[in-house]
């Protein structure tokens, strides 16, 4: 099965993005329920691997902390490929990042070593499926979109389908950031 580590995000949130999302010139739109935060992609997971990282995540001990999304973007430069809501730099989400990549690889994972960019994915984009100066231009006007902060106080481990109509996401367990939030979530 694949997985990864993620950030559920709130409905008001994601209200936001879909707001935004009408605003931009992209037909193949993601949906709402697959807005998410990824912090490490897992790959193909094994159930030794699985268990192992949710014991250690079941000690995770991290202080609550705010994000925040703000601003657009785009991947793949000449050739765009994602359009993404940008998350603002937040030191806490790094660190959590690195926490949890140290955590994957103990438990038996490989995950990819590349520098992470926080991100919401609101369309996949095709070749010849959009106007690129349109949507530059669309990106760059709403270069100041930004929603409120909200508060992080847990992970999701996230299984994720392979559709042909794109990735369905589900929710295989939510993990509390810190002793405090799983005394609160017995």
């Amino acid at each position: 099965m694949r997985v990864f580590l993620g950030l559920e995000l709130p409905a008001h949130i994601r209200s936001h993005l879909v707001l935004q999302q009408f605003l931009l010139p992209v037909k193949r739109k993601l949906p709402p329920e697959s807005f998410h935060i990824t912090l490490v992609f897992l790959g193909e997971a094994e159930m030794a691997q699985l268990e192992a990282l949710d014991e250690a995540l079941t000690r995770l001990e991290v202080p609550d902390f705010s994000v925040q999304v703000s601003g657009l973007g785009l991947y793949g430069k000449s050739k765009p490929h994602n359009l993404h809501a940008c998350v603002a730099p937040a030191p806490q989400l790094m660190a959590l990042q690195q926490k949890l990549m140290r955590l994957a690889r103990v438990a038996g994972f490989a995950p990819e070593a590349r520098r992470y960019s926080p991100h919401v994915t609101l369309s996949y984009l095709r070749p010849g499926s959009f106007n690129q100066a349109e949507l530059e231009a669309a990106v760059a006007r709403d270069a100041t979109f930004r929603t409120e902060a909200f508060e992080v106080s847990e992970i999701a481990l996230f299984r994720s389908h392979l559709r042909a109509d794109g990735a369905q996401y589900d929710v295989l367990e939510r993990y509390p950031l810190s002793a405090q939030g799983r005394d609160v979530k017995q």
